[in-house]
């Protein structure tokens, strides 16, 4: 299998960093943490860009490229602006893409071209407080009312959901079928009334939100229902290999951007006159840490050439994502053990790093989720 990037990659690959790099200054670095302040203006101007489009189809306002190319832009982008990757993924990859494949005509005229311009946001409300892996449990109801539907329950953990413009929301919609059967999707507007959105404060990635979300008789007219009335299933699982690649791709981002920290620290950083990157016991925690992210980023660009190939790549998906996520945990412990005292105060970005890394092994299905996909597929 050929790794090689083509010349066009390379260059959307270098552009994204350019970006990334010139319009995150540090004082913006540290201000998204210290204030949980989103960059609204950086998120409108990637989609003047084409960034926030690459995955859709040129007659909707986007590039038409693959899932590499949506890899390398996450990738990138992650490193100094994990909060707008987090965006794309949730917008793009999830609710742009189920609508692309699932959604009528008329859905995808009306939602897809203002998303690939960056200038609407989506948030994806599947999880419950009683369904978060076994997605299929959902509590929230739709009932038909009129011409239309009501939607009643409760979200949780709605990453973005406070500034999206639209919500995915899964509801249930038929008791008396087997709970994959009688799940309905929908787009629901966030300021539709009967609609409460409350943040909860975290640990990492402040500038990103997480949400819970209430529906008080919200009323969902038929033309917003995604795919079939019962048949919301398809549209909950329908881009999980997107969203599992795309998770690995920002957290070999962000590893790539911790130990590029670390390794600046350690060729500065000097004791008993030499600097510290000399000793042998720094080198091997960059050398070893240096090899495993090299691995997970194979493991993810394998996935999106499969993905992009049309084949099957579910378990490579979980693979990437098991690797990189749980590998992004032990790099950022690291950097903190190659910092020492300095990695615990606020002003260096080590622990800043170890923060925004905790959920890692959660989102995008846990790493028990991933094991069991994974060992499903081996025949067990």
């Amino acid at each position: 299998m050929d790794f090689s990037l083509t010349a066009e990659q390379e260059m959307l690959r270098d552009s994204v960093a350019r970006f990334a790099r010139a319009e995150c200054t540090e004082e913006l670095f540290r201000r998204m943490d210290e204030e949980a302040y989103y960059p609204h203006d950086l998120y409108r101007r990637m989609g003047e860009l084409g960034f926030i489009g690459i995955p859709l189809p040129e007659r909707y306002g986007g590039a038409g490229l693959g899932c590499v190319e949506s890899a390398l832009f996450q990738e990138e982008l992650s490193k100094r602006l994990l909060p707008l990757q987090m965006s794309f993924q949730v917008s793009i990859l999830a609710a742009g893409v189920a609508i692309l494949d699932l959604g009528s005509d008329a859905q995808k005229e009306k939602f897809l071209p203002p998303l690939a311009r960056g200038e609407t946001r989506f948030s994806i409300a599947y999880t419950e407080p009683e369904a978060g892996s076994d997605a299929a449990s959902i509590r929230t109801t739709a009932t038909r009312v009129g011409d239309g539907f009501r939607i009643d329950g409760q979200k949780i953990f709605i990453t973005g959901a406070d500034i999206s413009d639209h919500m995915l929301v899964s509801t249930r919609s038929n008791r008396d079928v087997p709970d994959r059967e009688g799940i309905t999707a929908f787009i629901v507007d966030t300021k539709a009334k009967g609609v409460e959105v409350r943040p909860i404060p975290k640990l990492g990635v402040k500038a990103s939100s997480y949400c819970a979300v209430f529906f008080d008789d919200v009323r969902v007219p038929m033309e917003r229902v995604v795919g079939e009335v019962d048949q919301g299933w398809r549209v909950v699982s329908h881009s999980l290999e997107l969203d599992r690649i795309g998770a690995a791709a920002r957290w070999v981002g962000v590893g790539q951007e911790a130990l590029d920290y670390g390794l600046a620290y350690a060729s500065e950083r000097k004791q008993f006159g030499r600097s510290i990157g000399r000793f042998a016991e720094i080198r091997e925690i960059f050398a070893q840490m240096q090899t495993e992210l090299d691995a997970a980023r194979l493991l993810t660009y394998r996935a999106a050439q499969l993905f992009d190939a049309g084949k099957e790549c579910r378990k490579e998906a979980s693979m990437a994502k098991l690797f990189a996520s749980e590998l992004v945990v032990r790099l950022t412990r690291n950097m903190m053990q190659v910092l020492g005292g300095y990695s615990y105060a606020m002003e260096y970005h080590a622990q800043r790093f170890l923060r925004d890394c905790q959920f890692a092994t959660i989102g995008a299905g846990t790493s028990q989720i991933q094991r069991q996909i994974i060992g499903k597929a081996l025949g067990l």
